[in-house]
């Protein structure tokens, strides 16, 4: 599916430059420009990962074309062109752009455009006033074209993503609930904590591809289903960081527990069967794409809540029942941010 995706991005990316190359190459010259592969140019350099990112760079892309001409446009023609010359316009231009705080996409923009004019302008006077005309035609088509062709939209991989972080976050906690019922004393701990570091990659994976699917529909006109699909993935990774954290706590104590070795066949049964109701309770998060949340019932993690809440010794004492008190002091914390 992976490979599918990154095709289709690369075939609407074809199909955007080769379109808004020829539209703004007639558009620059319908206006008279004299070097109309300058608009095609900036549309190229403008085409980025999503509308907000195009938008910006677009921006920075005139800001510093701006500077660049206003700096050199004049400057140039009376100056003898050598590499020192060009070095000082460079200089005092991307340090004029430095000096007024701006990104460093514009400093890119001033030295590049400095250079082109410092190249082109004695050859042709209109160089100059080219630029900035056939700049704001390939950077306003290069926007309209990315808005209304295959408008870029990442939530179908972040809703992957999201799903496959449930499963883990699933598969985790029933490694946990083998590890006590099944394996308790062979010294699976630091197999778990390994597995535990791979979910924390996934949890910070995650969390970037959400944010990515965001701004990719941000100034998307087509997109309002999956703003509210998106909406509800960021609400559910609270969830998700709370499981990370119970897991990544519930294996220290388990560890420290089995060094004891002091767990009985009832408190095995007991705690192994908790780990897999939070269990299901993760798997049971993929569905959300689909509004298929319900297999976790209030009433259900009400119950569950109540029930490890009237295991917990008021006075613990210094012995096994520590780490037991830990683990429901845990459990109870996670349920409460379900």
């Amino acid at each position: 599916m992976k490979k599918k995706e990154k095709a289709d991005n690369k075939t609407s990316l074809v199909w955007k430059m080769a379109i808004g190359s020829a539209v703004s190459w007639e558009v620059a010259k319908l206006v008279g420009s004299n070097h109309p592969y300058l608009a095609p140019l900036s549309l190229i350099l403008c085409l980025q990962p999503t509308i907000d990112q195009s938008i910006r760079f677009s921006f920075h892309r005139i800001v510093g074309t701006a500077i660049g001409v206003i700096l050199t446009a004049y400057i140039v023609s009376h100056l003898y062109m050598n590499g020192w010359i060009l070095g000082l316009l460079m200089l005092g231009g991307t340090y004029i752009a430095k000096w007024l705080r701006l990104d460093k996409t514009v400093l890119h923009q001033v030295a590049l455009t400095i250079l082109l004019i410092f190249t082109f302008e004695r050859n042709s006077k209109d160089y100059a006033l080219d630029r900035i005309i056939d700049t704001i035609i390939g950077v306003i088509i290069a926007i309209l074209i990315h808005m209304l062709l295959f408008p870029p939209d990442f939530t179908k991989k972040a809703a992957e993503s999201f799903k496959k972080l449930a499963h883990q976050l699933s598969e985790t906690l029933l490694e946990l609930s083998k590890w006590v019922q099944l394996e308790w004393g062979q010294g699976k701990g630091n197999i778990v904590e390994y597995k535990v570091n791979n979910l924390l990659q996934e949890l910070n994976m995650t969390k970037e591809i959400l944010q990515t699917a965001s701004k990719s529909l941000k100034f998307n006109p087509i997109s309002k289903k999956h703003k509210i699909i998106l909406s509800r993935y960021q609400m559910e990774m609270q969830k998700m960081n709370a499981g990370y954290e119970y897991i990544s706590n519930i294996v220290k104590t388990l560890k420290e527990w089995e060094k004891e070795g002091t767990l009985s066949s009832s408190d095995k049964m007991e705690l192994g069967n908790d780990l897999k109701v939070l269990s299901e309770f993760f798997e049971d998060l993929k569905g959300i794409q689909q509004g298929n949340t319900n297999n976790w019932k209030y009433k259900e993690q009400k119950m569950l809540l109540e029930s490890l809440q009237s295991k917990m010794p008021l006075y613990p004492t210094p012995s096994h029942k520590v780490y037991k008190d830990s683990f429901y002091l845990e459990t109870t914390k996670l349920l409460k941010n379900l």
